[in-house]
């Protein structure tokens, strides 16, 4: 895992049912945690062919590795919609005007629509979102 802060740990988490060992390289970065092992040697080159073979350091030193997986920064948003198949442009998720997304049953609110980047937006959005989605549930139940 390339990355650092809870977004890095977060995602570490969801790794370790399919990977034999987690170890996250924060690049120089501090980070605070005690589950996984951790280098925070600056990263030099990665290398590779056909796969990831390994990761050079700074100092010359190798480290072998079947995959990386990459979390620097925080996930935002679209990141998560992306990843369940939600409609996005530019970072915002497209909405209806009942703010229901193109996945059946998941409604989004405020400012990752766009537009009118203001608390009063989020609040009336974010009203309409929770009785429409009230209204979807007892529909399926």
């Amino acid at each position: 895992m390339i990355g650092n802060g809870n977004f890095a740990i977060n995602e570490a988490s969801h790794l370790e049912n399919i990977a034999n060992s987690i170890k996250i390289l924060t690049n120089g970065l501090e980070i605070d945690n005690e589950k996984y092992s951790v280098d925070k040697r600056k990263i030099k080159k990665i290398y590779g062919k056909e796969k990831i073979q390994f990761i050079e350091f700074e100092d010359g030193d190798k480290l072998y590795v079947d995959g990386i997986f990459i979390a620097q920064g925080t996930a935002g948003g679209s990141d998560f919609a992306s990843k369940l198949g939600i409609i996005t442009k530019k970072d915002n998720i497209i909405v209806n005007e009942n703010m229901q997304t193109n996945v059946k049953g998941i409604f989004a609110c405020g400012n990752i629509t766009g537009g009118l980047l203001q608390v009063s937006k989020a609040v009336y959005e974010g009203a309409v979102a929770g009785l429409k989605a009230v209204d979807y549930i007892k529909k399926i139940v």
